[in-house]
């Protein structure tokens, strides 16, 4: 099969999209080239964001043709050139790793396209199975993210962080008075009852801050943290311009994913430095509220459609967009199963049991009720696949 105009298009969109997501500069000098395979503590998140980001590459280069022997070597050889370019890009962290992950996304939309003879047009008993595959990868990606949410907390000796500066963080120049935990009295340094705080933390005992305010900062910082031994972050809560950030230790950064936290936008609008901060969260369901100067902002917590979080979690995005965000994952994650919806009484099952995963996994997982937005998107994701079943044409006879 030659390439056709429209093939020819989604390379260049797709290899443009690879430039812009790689070559951008981020801040920060440029690292020297690794040679490890999973880097760092959020290794797993970056290995499979390599893994999509060349999956549509992959698939146009197919269709354009190409053998794939050819296909694989011209995404190698994009990835080496691109890890290459990135030793002087300033915050770019080139790695060996990414071309392993990069040439095995090019390998998985080769293998879409390759069998799209067996999934486009299934015949009816092919469809059964499909469907209720795509059923319990629906289901599994629930289940996997309320698990991966849950607070994964430690037994060590932690350290109480009051306005610290860290290299990661901007430096927040505010000055903490007191900070109560429940009943305990946290001071500025060791907390010489850590498995008291570490229980207080995981049954969402109240957290309260008296403290002066200090000036706005660009980016996300820290007014009080605590760390382990380790230096394991345990729990964060941080200005980040108006806005206040609350992220807690997840199961997540032990399976080295990224860990999405909590953000009450407007939080901190109208204090100026020098105004006295009274900072104190609470729980608030399977959620919390973030409430400074009697000011509350409630509701705040994870919900299924947070998935995506784990494997990009972009601190710049606000709120209202990254409600967006989960609703679109829900609509992507049902969309194959609208695809290979079937006839007779299977179809209404397997609606029946998506509902409910919708339904029951969030109290079962420690997360928010799934709000309206992700039922729509359930809603628009099935109605895309069966529209998409329908451009391709009906499905051949068993």
């Amino acid at each position: 099969m030659g390439a056709t105009p429209l093939g020819r298009a989604a390379v260049a969109v797709s290899l443009l999209a690879i430039l812009v997501a790689t070559l951008t500069p981020i801040g920060g000098a440029p690292q020297p080239i690794s040679l490890c395979l999973l880097c760092g503590d959020r290794g797993v998140a970056d290995a499979l964001r390599n893994v999509v980001l060349f999956v549509p590459f992959g698939m146009a280069a197919s269709r354009c043709g190409l053998r794939d022997a050819r296909v694989m070597a011209t995404a190698a050889l994009l990835s080496l050139a691109v890890e290459s370019a990135q030793i002087w890009i300033p915050g770019r962290d080139a790695s060996l790793g990414d071309v392993v992950f990069n040439s095995m996304g090019a390998a998985v939309g080769l293998g879409v396209v390759r069998s799209s003879v067996w999934w486009l047009r299934p015949p009816e008993g092919r469809r059964r199975l499909l469907m209720l595959g795509a059923v319990a990868a629906v289901l599994g990606v629930f289940g996997a993210t309320g698990a991966l949410l849950q607070q994964d907390l430690p037994r060590s000796t932690y350290w109480s962080q009051w306005t610290p500066q860290l290299g990661h963080l901007k430096w927040y120049r505010g000055r903490i008075e007191r900070v109560m935990l429940g009943p305990l009295d946290v001071p500025d340094g060791r907390i010489s009852s850590s498995q008291i705080a570490r229980t207080l933390l995981l049954a969402k005992a109240p957290l309260e801050i008296r403290a002066v305010a200090g000036p706005r900062v660009p980016a996300l910082s820290s007014l009080f943290s605590i760390a382990d031994e380790q230096s394991r972050e345990i729990l964060l809560l941080g200005p980040d311009r108006y806005g206040l950030v609350l992220r807690h230790r997840t199961r997540a950064r032990r399976a080295r994913l990224e860990q999405p936290y909590l953000r009450a936008d407007a939080a901190l609008r109208g204090i100026a430095a020098g105004d006295s901060l009274r900072v104190s969260v609470r729980a608030d369901g399977n959620g919390y509220c973030l409430v400074v100067n009697e000011r509350a902002s409630c509701g705040l917590g994870f919900s299924l459609g947070r998935g995506w979080g784990l494997i990009a979690f972009p601190e710049p995005l606000p709120s209202g967009l990254r409600l967006v965000l989960d609703d679109l994952w829900v609509a992507c994650l049902v969309v194959p199963l609208g695809f290979w919806l079937t006839g007779g009484r299977l179809a209404p099952l397997a609606i029946l049991v998506v509902t409910a995963g919708l339904s029951i996994l969030p109290a079962s997982t420690g997360l928010m009720p799934t709000p309206l937005g992700q039922w729509i998107g359930a809603g628009a994701g099935l109605a895309l696949g069966l529209a998409l079943r329908r451009s391709v044409g009906a499905p051949p006879r068993a």
